[in-house]
């Protein structure tokens, strides 16, 4: 199994878009698509999905759009503010608010005990808050809602790499999400499979970047 740290997937994945051509777009629905793949949608029927602003999220909103197009419960939450928000995550923010009304902002103490409260009604959460790039430690609201989570007994699917873990060394920058599943995108990062109790839980999907890209940086690297 090919292990890549935080610096080779973020060459792999900016060659793939910019040299290649492949859409960003395509990637984060292929992302999207990638994590219902991995649910028993007979037993899961009610979602909360928690994102950030980046590329992450846009994966997060692309499953919550594909699972409202097939009649599921989905309420979102966002952190973070959508005038820092990625190209992706504002296209499919633009398509989930034409098919909802739950999504909520989450900013203020208010929004937090609502949104702890709401979750206690849903069997699932699916959270995209910070992808591979993350390089600093988690305060304030991030930190909080990913304890919220992490004390919610619900069952909880990360995207890509559990939010707050460094996916290069594996350790915690302050608080990391205790997933369930882990659905990791192409490729196994570093982080994850050097510690077991990440690696046993995680899937990886190919989403459809072309092996020529992870040739290439592999060659240069």
């Amino acid at each position: 199994m090919l292990v890549v740290d935080k610096e080779t997937m973020q060459a792999i994945d900016t060659y793939a878009i910019n040299e290649l051509k492949i859409p960003a777009l395509a990637l984060v629905e292929r992302a999207g698509l990638a994590i219902i793949k991995n649910i028993n949608l007979n037993q899961r029927r009610t979602f909360a999905v928690i994102v950030g602003i980046g590329n992450n999220g846009a994966d997060g909103l692309a499953c919550a759009r594909n699972l409202m197009a097939r009649n599921f419960q989905v309420d979102i939450y966002i952190i973070g503010s959508l005038d820092k928000a990625s190209d992706e995550f504002r296209a499919n923010y633009d398509a989930c608010s034409k098919l909802t009304d739950r999504m909520f902002f989450v900013d203020t103490i208010e929004d937090m005990e609502n949104m702890e409260e709401n979750i206690k009604n849903v069997s699932t959460i699916i959270e995209g808050i910070f992808g591979t790039g993350l390089d600093r430690t988690i305060s304030g609201t991030y930190a909080f809602v990913i304890a919220m989570i992490n004390r919610s007994m619900k069952y909880i699917i990360s995207i890509d790499i559990p939010s707050g873990l460094d996916s290069t060394s594996g350790d915690s920058w302050g608080e990391v999400v205790d997933s369930d599943l882990i659905v990791s995108m192409q490729l196994m990062k570093k982080g994850i499979y050097e510690r077991s109790r990440y690696r046993d839980k995680c899937i990886v999907e190919d989403i459809g970047i072309p092996q020529k890209a992870i040739d290439y940086v592999l060659k240069e690297s």
